[in-house]
């Protein structure tokens, strides 16, 4: 089976990337993580989870987690902004 992030990495410098967790946001309409270590915050317009070191945040509009397992999320809705918050 392929692997996204297996191939996205191995054509990258290894020293530059992060262990911890990958993003893929499709048309800011569908936004899939793995890596995450739960949730932190969950609404409509706000959607925050917790990641090794800190935390993402999505920001949007009628935001769904439409799938969640031990480790990956899928989140649909119109999302307008993702960002990276580190633990203070």
């Amino acid at each position: 089976m392929f692997n996204f992030f297996k191939e996205i990495i191995g054509k990258a410098d290894a020293d530059v990337l992060p262990n911890s967790f990958n993003i893929v946001n499709v048309a800011g309409k569908l936004l899939y993580l793995e890596g995450h270590s739960g949730l932190q915050e969950l609404s409509k317009e706000v959607i925050v989870v917790k990641i090794k070191g800190g935390c993402v945040q999505i920001c949007g509009q009628q935001l769904l987690l439409s799938e969640l397992s031990e480790n990956t999320i899928k989140i649909v809705g119109k999302i307008c902004k993702v960002e990276q918050l580190e633990k203070v």
